[in-house]
Formats: structure tokens, sequence, C-alpha cells
């Protein structure tokens, strides 16, 4: 692997068929760097919503999030995660406490798409549901004259995590008290027993911000921390 793309999406459908995407969340780390660094990426669009499910922009927040949701559609910004920016970032006053994507630069549809193909040539896909974001992201780079060139395979965390507690469980010959951690333990026994439809998080040590739930930047970075725990646990 050349470079790693951790990424999200959120979407006005599940069915790529009738949806869009309207946020993009980013993380870009070259593996080829001697000293490896997350480079943070932030979009938002404004969608055609002629067909999207209603439960989806519920889901996601949209009009309470979306930042471009009264412009025209294919009107787009790059948001920063930083609270304290100057030119060329704009600042958006909303009279409430500063907070990540006040500041901003225009963008266009277009002019995001052209970027987010070039991060991605050549880059592994780290997901929750990667080939959800691939569908949808591929759709939209191919309407603004882009086409998706990551790596064919992708790395599903979700999957990642089962395979990991599965691995656990394997070499301690099925003991969960001796193959986790104290704290890990009774998230493994709810999934042993069916209470959960998959393992949680919390097995490896994190805890999502439910206010970042459904956000593409906040799961993005679920996705990465999700994935370094796994690959750092012994």
């Amino acid at each position: 692997m050349k470079k790693l793309a951790f990424l999200d999406l959120e979407t006005t459908s599940l069915d790529e068929r009738h949806g869009d995407l309207w946020e993009i969340g980013l993380i870009m780390r070259d593996l080829r760097q001697p000293i490896r660094t997350d480079v943070e990426h932030w979009w938002q669009v404004r969608p055609d919503l002629t067909l999207a499910d209603p439960k989806a922009l519920e889901v996601g927040r949209y009009y309470e999030r979306c930042r471009v949701r009264r412009s025209s559609i294919g009107a787009g910004r790059k948001l920063s995660p930083a609270i304290n920016l100057g030119s060329p970032w704009i600042h958006e006053y909303t009279g409430e406490p500063p907070a990540e994507g006040d500041w901003y630069m225009s963008a266009t549809a277009g002019s995001i798409a052209a970027t987010v193909a070039r991060e991605l040539d050549g880059a592994t896909i780290v997901a929750n549901n990667p080939t959800h974001d691939r569908k949808f992201l591929a759709k939209f780079l191919r309407v603004h004259g882009q086409l998706l060139t990551a790596h064919h395979r992708m790395i599903d965390i979700r999957a990642l995590l089962i395979g990991y507690v599965d691995g656990r469980l394997s070499a301690y010959d099925g003991k969960v008290d001796e193959a986790f951690e104290a704290e890990a333990v009774p998230y493994v026994d709810d999934w042993l027993a069916g209470y959960m439809d998959s393992p949680s998080w919390e097995i490896v040590g994190i805890a999502q911000d439910p206010g970042t739930k459904h956000t593409a930047l906040g799961d993005a970075r679920l996705d990465r921390d999700v994935y370094d725990a796994i690959r750092s646990s012994r």
C-alpha cells in the first residue's frame, strides 16, 4: 500500500441510483513518507434533493449541518476543522460558539471532484462499509468529469474488527477473560451473546463522541482510530 484514505460520506439515500453525496470526510496518510502525517479534508456540496430519502437526511442532520443548503445545486465549500484561521479562509459568523467548519473556502462540486480524484489516485480506501462510499463517490466523480482510480481492494474496519476478535479468541481457546482487557470483556460478551449486530469499537478502546456520529469527518476519524487501534494491538 502506498497511501491510505480514511473515508466517510454523508448521502441523501442509501441507494446511489436515487441519491447523491453531500459531505465528504477524507484523511490521507502517505505510507511512503518516513514521518507519517495525517492530512484531513472536509467538503460539503449542495445536492439535488429531488429523489432524496428523508430518513437519510435526518440521520446525517442535513438541514442542521449542511452549510451550503441555501446555495444553488452544485455549490460547495472546503471546510476547516480549525476554529481560528485567517486569509484566504473565510469566517462564517453563526452566533454560536466557535466550531469546526466555521472557516471555509468557496468551491464547486467540479473543483471538489477534481481534488478528491487526485487525492485518491492509487490509494487504499479504509472505511466503515467502504462499498457504499465507493459507489457514491464513483458516481459523484463521473458526473463531474473525473474518475475514481483508488485501489480496487478496500479495508472495511468492521470486518477488520471481527477478524481481530475472532483471532484473539482463537489464540486463547475462546477464553474471553484471557483474550481481552477487562474493559473490553463486556463488549465482547455482548457480541458473542447476539446482543449486538457487530462488535463495538470499545473492544479496542475507541469510543466515539455521540455528537460526531453520522458526520463525515467525525466518522473518517473513527475509521482511522479503529484501524490504528487494531493494527497496534497485541
